[in-house]
């Protein structure tokens, strides 16, 4: 079996990449800092050596005997290498006459190389190796006011302060980095594990809900201003979302299941009773017309609530050009076939063009035609008018029917509400249109509202934003 290696937390990588950024600069800075300090240091260091020189030749320039050579006295030369550093003077063949070191002490190899860069007055530096110690040196020539040269004087000086310098800036570099670098890597796991907080939270609740189920759990500390509360303030919105379907999902099927328990069970009680023997025939086709009337009425039922499920899983609308004026006419048409015993007409019709989906509009006008004829009794009108205004398609569908109790006004657009008066005039209603049609509307961009007709029963308005009008 293979066992996978566990990942980092997201904290940890995130503190891990911000400190090997802070090291890597360090590094850069460190190396840059200590290449600059050693080269101003040597810069120094060279031009003193070459200061030196200079003055010791002018000096010795002035130490020579009637034959014109070179004598440096003892005394002048401790008294140069007085100041720091090694003195040795050689006459223009390269052979030396003096020297401030100790006698037996090391001899300081001058090469031809030497020579002639002093001739080209070059000032070269030179670094070498004498008895364990690191010495740099220069040779200046010595030359009389004529020009004739007279000697060669070499200085040098150990470079131990300067490499003590150096050694110990690298050391400070270096442990000060690593310092930093700690403490950078610690306060990056603590900052990192704090503006991570919410996402922690984040996990700890769906980890909590995906464990209990319960939606009503909250992020703590959810606040809008940078991306990790961005996310928490949206997980929370989130969770609000899902907690008022969830609570409307469970209304919804409690109320569902009532609504299709009643037919079911009078239809297998009306079958019940059909199957009695000696059963009058009459009573027989009222009973088994009961059940079909039943069995409709669950048809319808289970019909609406299709469309309703529909709708709210984001069901998208076929969107284009609709001539809202031909599709009322249309609706008032065929609703007027299905409903004989009701007076339906259009009073009045404005031409008008809205963006929308013809099948859903056709579906609102007839759920509202409907409800105005099932509500309205027996020689009763309902009137359907359309008049555009300020931009806006405004549909009318007015009835003489049973009209609308107080109570019922609030909740009208509920899913599977009935009022008193309607259940009392039409017990087989679903009680699902009202909800359909206002998710319709809503679909649209528009607006629905039912009210008490002046004259007695209701009217019901939606007003669709206007795309053109049709010119007549």
């Amino acid at each position: 079996m293979t066992v996978l290696p566990r990942r980092r937390s997201i904290r940890t990588r995130l503190a891990l990449i911000y400190t090997g950024l802070l090291a890597a600069a360090l590094v850069v800075f460190g190396t840059a800092m200590y290449v600059v300090l050693r080269d101003q240091l040597e810069g120094s260091f060279d031009a003193g050596l070459r200061a030196n020189a200079e003055h010791a030749a002018g000096a010795l320039a002035q130490d020579v005997d009637a034959a014109g050579r070179l004598r440096p006295t003892d005394r002048l030369v401790e008294q140069f290498a007085s100041t720091g550093g090694r003195v040795v003077v050689l006459d223009p063949a390269g052979a030396r006459l003096a020297d401030s070191a100790p006698a037996g002490g090391p001899a300081l190899s001058i090469t031809a190389d030497d020579l002639a860069a002093a001739d080209r007055h070059a000032q070269a530096i030179r670094e070498l190796v004498t008895d364990g110690d690191v010495l740099r040196l220069t040779v200046e020539p010595v030359d009389l006011a004529d020009g004739t040269r007279v000697g060669y004087v070499v200085w040098a000086d150990s470079t131990q302060p300067l490499r003590d310098v150096l050694a110990t800036v690298s050391t400070a570099l270096l442990v000060g980095g690593v310092v930093v670098v700690g403490v950078a890597l610690a306060g990056g796991l603590v900052l990192a594990r704090r503006a991570l907080a919410p996402v922690a939270d984040v996990t700890e609740t769906a980890r909590a809900i995906s464990l209990s189920g319960d939606f009503a759990a909250r992020v703590e500390g959810g606040q809008r201003g940078d991306e990790v509360g961005e996310l928490a303030v949206a997980f929370n919105e989130m969770l609000e979302a899902l907690e008022h379907n969830h609570q409307a999902l469970q209304r919804f099927l409690g109320d569902a299941s009532h609504q299709l328990r009643t037919p079911l069970t009078t239809i297998r009680a009306n079958l019940d009773l059909a199957r009695r023997p000696g059963l009058p025939e009459d009573d027989r086709r009222a009973i088994l017309a009961d059940a079909r009337d039943e069995a409709e009425r669950m048809g319808r039922l289970i019909g609406d609530l299709l469309s309703l499920a529909r709708a709210e899983s984001g069901a998208r609308l076929d969107i284009g050009p609709v001539e809202l004026d031909a599709l009322l006419v249309e609706s008032v048409r065929r609703e007027r076939l299905a409903a004989p015993n009701v007076r339906m007409s259009v009073s009045s019709v404005e031409p008008a063009i809205v963006d929308g989906d013809r099948d859903r509009l056709r579906e609102l006008f007839g759920i509202l035609l409907d409800n105005a004829a099932r509500y309205t009794p027996p020689g009763g009108s309902v009137g359907a008018t359309l008049e555009v205004r300020d931009g806006r398609a405004i549909v009318r569908v007015e009835d003489t029917g049973i009209g609308l109790d107080q109570t019922d006004r609030d909740r009208l657009f509920e899913r599977l509400y009935r009022g008193a008066r309607a259940r009392e005039m039409r017990p087989s209603g679903t009680g699902l249109g009202l909800a359909i049609a206002h998710w319709i509307v809503d679909s649209h961009g528009g607006t629905i509202e039912l009210a008490d007709r002046e004259r007695g029963g209701t009217v019901a308005t939606v007003a669709l934003p206007v795309r053109a009008v049709r010119p007549s």
